[in-house]
């Protein structure tokens, strides 16, 4: 993930971070409107725990490039990339005009312009866990009940004569 203002000082790339987990926290939001239970999410938390998926961003330049590399189990099949516009959102992936090109022989030099970037890169896996975690935590029956009655009688101050 790349940040996408320059930022000068640590000051900036804070309030960066801090603007990309509010973006995933609105967007998350968002998405619990459609899907009352975000099918999927509890497999996105275990696996940013058990580090299968890391997030990291790169604050050195402003990065705007998208790369996407698989490399398959099989050698005889070997690996491939797209490289292009795309962002990974539903717009991005449904009704937005993009261009990709899919590459083969030169896996292994985008593999290693990636490696190079990548360990440049800020890991901010914790907070991007935070976030998510936040949304998806199941809550006991007792505390759905405590909220309801804080939310009911939220603003709600006794009289005198109460």
């Amino acid at each position: 993930m790349g940040n996408v203002v320059s930022m000068c000082t640590k000051k900036a790339l804070v309030a960066g971070i801090e603007a990309a987990k509010k973006t995933l926290d609105t967007s998350i939001e968002n998405e619990k409107e459609e899907n009352d239970f975000l099918i999927g999410a509890p497999a996105i938390v275990e696996a940013i725990r058990s580090k299968q998926i890391r997030c990291r961003i790169y604050t050195k330049d402003k990065f705007h490039a998208k790369a996407y590399i698989t490399h398959t189990k099989q050698a005889v099949v070997g690996s491939s990339a797209l490289v292009g516009s795309s962002n990974l959102t539903v717009p991005g992936l449904t009704t937005n005009v993009e261009l990709n090109i899919q590459l083969r022989r030169e896996v292994e030099l985008l593999q290693d312009w990636y490696e190079r970037h990548w360990k440049e890169a800020e890991d901010i896996s914790e907070e991007i866990l935070k976030v998510i975690e936040r949304h998806t935590r199941e809550y006991s029956p007792f505390e759905v009940y405590a909220k309801s009655l804080q939310e009911f009688f939220r603003g709600h101050e006794l009289a005198a004569g109460e």
